[in-house]
């Protein structure tokens, strides 16, 4: 027993190199030296560490914006401690970091469930939300955060980005304001507020140029701010103004498109047309496909030196002007079906006709307006009129189907109404039988050619 008081003494410097060991490695996290903590963690076992080196190493990993592995070691301090409320936000925080949105609510609401006034838990699943794009889901708990806070600005401008993506502008202006007004030293907040208000023109538009004063008066020289006042007096049509702080602009290097393009323009409607030019030139040399910026520099050089090359950008503004040919064919037919539902026939017709016309290697209008002129037999017309709109449209779509090489048999009824047209005129001796197109074209096909037509239909010869 003579050993016992050095054994102790052994006991105890161990256990006080275990204890100042724990102490290290928060004060390696709380001095962000994070490495240090991921060199010691190298070789320790994550199911072997104890609560408070986990948590230490957690932290590190995700200081270092390892998500992956710091999301394991705040597992394990929550199997250590279940009701821990920091571990539970970490490992909300640290799963929204990699995109397990699920599991970043289930911990989050895991806290709520103790404390549903937990201002963090229910911030983050604020933005959460905002980010999966559950709007209403947001600006529920932006609300309920409000309430407690009425006066916090960045709240505030989180409920306005709510409202401005669930399209409603005017609440969000309004949240935008409010926010300003608590901070209005915040410039990012403060170009927020003004795009909002152009956005939503009107009044608005002007109003906004008080908000870029007072924001500048604050932020002296800030570019974006400057940029933001030189939209505002454009759109404001104060050219002149606009002019000559985008010339401001451009002279301390700013040649940014937006920049470029809205200053040309400012200079053109001011009247300055030959010094709009090497700005709006600028910007073309960006982006040769907007339509304004061909058009206003058209229009310079036309008014100047270089008509020449002013017709060539105004033809190419006019052909940016025209409508996408796809879209224009897909309104179109939207409509021609909308018609065609509403049994407005004859509007139906005259659209799918349209669109033939425009892409004649489509059948499929022509055999949507012979469906609706369709008819067992020739004396089922309610008249010569129609009679006539009848007997083009199907000698139209035989025709069609012929040349695309299509399933002759799919032509049987069709075949039944052509032969009563042709049966009509034989006994009544007529050689020619009149005809009407949708869009009022009148026209005659001969009674030889229409059996000629006939004959190419499955069913036999017609004599």
């Amino acid at each position: 027993m003579r050993n016992l008081p050095a054994i102790l003494s052994i006991i105890l410097c161990f256990s006080s190199i275990g204890k100042a060991q724990e102490v290290d490695l928060q004060t390696w996290v709380n001095q962000k030296q994070y490495m240090d903590v991921i060199r010691y963690a190298a070789g320790v076992s994550v199911d072997s560490t104890d609560y408070a080196t986990a948590n230490a190493i957690a932290q590190a990993c995700e200081g270092l914006l390892n998500y992956r592995e710091a999301f394991g070691y705040y597992r394990h301090c929550l199997q250590m401690d279940t009701t821990n409320a920091d571990i539970l936000n970490a490992l909300a925080r640290i799963a929204t970091n990699l995109g397990k949105a699920a599991d970043a609510e289930y911990y989050f609401q895991k806290v709520l469930a103790a404390d549903s006034t937990n201002f963090y838990a229910n911030y983050q699943l604020a933005r959460l939300y905002f980010q999966l794009g559950d709007y209403e889901g947001a600006l529920e708990k932006y609300d309920y955060l409000l309430e407690q806070n009425e006066e916090n600005p960045t709240l505030l401008r989180n409920q306005g980005d709510c409202y401005a993506r669930m399209e409603n502008p005017l609440a969000a202006i309004f949240s935008y304001f409010q926010a300003y007004h608590l901070n209005r030293e915040n410039a990012g907040l403060a170009g927020t507020l003004i795009n909002a208000m152009l956005r939503m023109g009107g009044n608005f538009a002007a109003e906004a140029l008080a908000v870029c004063d007072t924001a500048l008066s604050y932020n002296p020289g800030n570019r974006l701010l400057e940029q933001n006042k030189g939209m505002v007096l454009y759109f404001n049509k104060k050219y002149a103004e606009a002019d000559t702080l985008y010339a401001a602009l451009m002279a301390k290097g700013d040649s940014s498109y937006l920049t470029l393009k809205y200053g040309g323009a400012s200079r053109y409607y001011a009247g300055q047309y030959m010094c709009s030019i090497e700005p709006l030139e600028a910007a073309y040399q960006k982006d040769t496909a907007s339509v304004e910026v061909c058009l206003l520099l058209g229009s310079a050089l036309g008014k100047t030196y270089d008509r020449k090359r002013g017709y060539l950008l105004l033809d190419k503004a006019e052909e940016g002007l025209q409508p996408d040919p796809f879209l224009l064919n897909q309104l179109t037919l939207f409509r021609a079906e909308t018609f065609q539902k509403d049994l407005r026939f004859q509007e139906a017709i005259a659209l799918y006709y349209q669109l033939w016309k425009a892409n004649p290697s489509r059948i499929d209008p022509l055999w949507q307006i012979s469906s609706m002129t369709f008819r067992p037999d020739q004396s089922g017309y309610e008249n010569d009129n129609l009679r006539q709109r009848g007997l083009f449209a199907h000698v139209l779509y035989v025709t069609e189907f012929l040349k695309n090489g299509g399933d002759t048999a799919q032509l049987f009824f069709i075949r039944k109404l052509l032969e009563s047209f042709y049966e009509d005129a034989f006994f009544r001796t007529i050689t020619e039988l009149p005809m009407i197109a949708p869009d009022g074209k009148k026209s005659k096909i001969s009674v030889i050619d229409l059996r000629g037509l006939i004959n190419r239909i499955p069913g036999g010869p017609v004599s």
